[in-house]
């Protein structure tokens, strides 16, 4: 197949390093592939791309009416970033796409595609309720008034992945927590595949001994990744205070002083606040690491780089019993309650930093299935197999929306029993021959 794949592609973006990893997977597999940047726009001083041997051009450079006509197959990675993904949203437009839902909760997304064309508070509404019906406009208001703030409610209530979903002719998902909103928006094959996590060759461990054990969390460093209860939690145990805990990834200078506070208010004096690091950075921050943190309320994302990574890394890692985390093997992470309790993650991290067996054991085990299952080749099977059901499925698609459009014009509704009956005829039609 001739493959474009669109995503962004800077060394910032983690899509971009899941995208580097699999492409170079079809290309191997024999495809010819094009990899077209997403970012708004192209940077005066430009930004460091991640190394691929595959061509690569930024979207503003293409022709997009020519999409549909030069590839066989354009896949779209999507994600919750505006600045990142902004040339999804027109590529999206321009030809059928097989969408790869990084993010659960894209309201972020939507909200930056409004203000970055000037549109107002009644196409705002309007949107939304052309995805969710007229029901979902009280919710409309209140999310862009103010009056709903808290992004657990809005992700329950407007996520807004049907926006998106409603313009793919396919649609893959990470987790199974959020596939059926693209089944239901989605008018063509959906399916479900486990993220790609290239991996860092973190050594297994760590081997040495030593003083102080070190928990670490990865990430930007946002509220809902809970590290104000990490914090509480190690500050309120005995055996905890003597451990270090690492925060590696971006942070506002507000939240570093708020997570700061918080170590000071429990009497915790060996929190580690890292920043922005490069690769190698991070590469020697998994190395020292013992335990992986990685909580999240509310889940937002399909998936958990940071989760993966841990798991990858041979440590053991601690997750919420919710979203994606919910789904991973129980005996390979350790869960809490997806409330984020803090004396639940408190009697956790302390049965880790007491059982060092237990956490070689769980570590080993989860990186071996994170080898397996977390790799570039089986999910660039799983892309494959995705795009070749996309493009069996077109001309029943094709035949459906003409139909559908002239029982439409008779004014019948969706759920007419006749519109059943025509698509299940056109199911059998349509079906693939047995061998």
């Amino acid at each position: 197949m001739k493959i474009c794949w669109v995503t962004p592609f800077v060394l910032r973006s983690s899509i971009g390093r899941v995208s580097a990893a699999v492409t170079a997977a079809l290309a191997a597999r024999g495809h010819e592939v094009e990899i077209l940047r997403c970012e708004d726009v192209e940077e005066d001083a430009p930004e460091a791309l991640h190394p691929t041997a595959l061509p690569v051009r930024h979207w503003r450079q293409v022709d997009l009416t020519r999409l549909r006509d030069d590839f066989d197959v354009v896949i779209v990675n999507i994600g919750d970033n505006y600045p990142f993904h902004a040339g999804a949203l027109a590529i999206l437009d321009a030809a059928p796409c097989l969408g790869i839902f990084h993010d659960f909760y894209i309201y972020n997304l939507f909200s930056g595609w409004l203000h970055h064309n000037g549109l107002d508070y009644r196409r705002h509404d309007a949107e939304i309720v052309a995805t969710y019906g007229p029901e979902a406009e009280p919710h409309a208001v209140a999310v862009r008034s103010g009056q709903m703030l808290d992004m657990g409610e809005i992700a329950a209530t407007l996520p807004m992945t049907e926006w998106l979903a409603r313009r793919c002719e396919a649609a893959l998902a990470h987790a199974r927590f959020y596939a059926p909103r693209l089944e239901a928006a989605c008018a063509g094959p959906v399916s479900v595949t486990p993220l790609c996590c290239p991996d860092r060759e973190t050594p297994p461990g760590p081997p040495r001994a030593k003083d102080r054990l070190t928990i670490t969390t990865v990430g930007v460093m946002n509220p809902n990744k809970r590290v104000a209860d990490v914090i509480r939690a190690i500050g309120g145990s005995d055996t905890l205070r003597a451990c270090a805990y690492r925060l590696v990834g971006p942070i506002s200078d507000d939240e570093r002083a708020r997570l700061e506070a918080v170590a000071a208010e429990v009497g915790f004096h060996n929190l580690v606040i890292d920043g922005a690091v490069d690769d190698a950075t991070l590469d020697e921050r998994l190395d020292e690491a013992d335990i992986i943190c990685a909580l999240r309320k509310p889940v937002l994302e399909g998936a958990s780089g940071s989760a993966c990574e841990g798991m990858l890394s041979g440590r053991p890692t601690v997750v919420a019993r919710a979203g994606f985390y919910g789904e991973l093997p129980d005996d390979l992470v350790f869960k809490v309650d997806g409330e984020i309790v803090v004396e639940e993650i408190r009697a956790v991290l302390e049965r880790l930093v007491d059982d060092a067996p237990l956490r070689r054991k769980t570590g080993d085990a989860a990186r071996a299935w994170a080898l397996k299952t977390l790799n570039a080749e089986r999910y660039a099977e799983a892309v494959e197999t995705l795009a070749q059901a996309q493009l069996t499925s077109r001309p029943l698609l094709a035949v459906g929306e003409r139909i559908g459009h002239e029982l439409r014009g008779f004014g019948l509704p969706p759920s007419d029993p006749s519109a059943v009956r025509i698509g299940a005829t056109l199911q059998k039609l349509f079906a693939p021959i047995e061998a």
